[in-house]
């Protein structure tokens, strides 16, 4: 990231990590809730995607190495070492979540196989090169002001046949329009701007951008019908927002709940869709 990109991303975290897990789902995941069709409880839903990493974890491997490009407080690399008998690594640009991370791990007796640490995936450290089966973002990669450079230093991090899985946000045709609407152009940039996104692209964008750096796209899987939109929560908010914008608030916190209606807006208006896309590396 470049340096005040990523200054503002780490800040953004450092200030607003426990708001997310207050009005989040709960536990240590700052992620969300995916109803996908077999899902039947709420924790199921809410690691439906960390399911799918595992479903990616090679069979012929007895130990997997696996690396979570901004792992946040570690959430998904605890639950898939209760799971599966990986060794993880966790980078986050976070000085604060990389410390929360590192007490979670001691107190789940995780520590002597995961371990999660501040870092900038656009710089990952040379020990990592070379070492995942399996590499994953979840909300992460949209963070980076740089496509190619995220795409880059996560082929360097793959083993040869890896896989890398990128869950987030893209853009849809109709947000790609070059005669997009007032309403809706404002909306996208609340969103930048309220969630510090650096790469909002197409998924073909995104394609083009991985297939650069050496990995192809596998598999493209919409989650957005299985997203919980417009909880009370979220109305509650949305109207707060509302109530606000008059007024031209402004800080960290009430950019980021200005953000996250925007998200939801966009969801549910057909801009972006909550997808992962799954690549190997050739």
């Amino acid at each position: 990231m470049t340096a005040a990109h990523a200054e503002a991303v780490r800040r953004y975290y450092d200030r607003n990590t426990a708001a997310f897990d207050r009005l989040g789902q709960g536990g240590a995941s700052i992620h969300r809730a995916v109803w996908a069709p077999g899902v039947t409880t709420r924790p199921e839903a809410f690691h439906h995607v960390d399911e799918l990493v595992l479903a990616a974890l090679p069979g012929d491997v007895t130990e997997p190495a696996v690396v979570d490009l901004g792992c946040g407080l570690g959430a998904s690399l605890m639950y898939l070492a209760g799971r599966a008998p990986i060794r993880g690594e966790g980078l986050t640009i976070s000085p604060r979540q990389a410390e929360g991370a590192t007490r979670l791990l001691a107190r789940a007796g995780l520590a002597g196989r995961v371990r999660c640490r501040e870092g900038n995936f656009l710089d990952v450290p040379a020990d990592l090169h070379g070492r995942a089966d399996v590499a994953f973002s979840i909300e992460a990669f949209l963070h980076s002001p740089d496509a190619g450079g995220y795409f880059r230093e996560a082929a360097r991090v793959l083993r040869p046949g890896g896989r890398l899985l990128v869950c987030d946000d893209f853009l849809t045709p109709a947000a790609a329009a070059p005669d997009l609407p007032p309403r809706e152009a404002r909306r996208l940039a609340e969103f930048r701007d309220g969630w510090r996104v650096g790469s909002l692209l197409s998924v073909e964008q995104v394609r083009a951008a991985a297939a650069g750096a050496g990995l192809a796209l596998a598999r493209d899987t919409d989650l957005t019908p299985h997203l919980e939109l417009r909880r009370p929560r979220d109305r509650f908010i949305a109207a707060l927002v509302a109530a606000g914008r008059p007024l031209r608030l402004s800080g960290e916190y009430w950019r980021m709940l200005s953000g996250g209606d925007a998200l939801q807006w966009c969801l549910l208006g057909g801009l972006l869709q909550y997808r992962v896309l799954e690549f190997t590396r050739r």
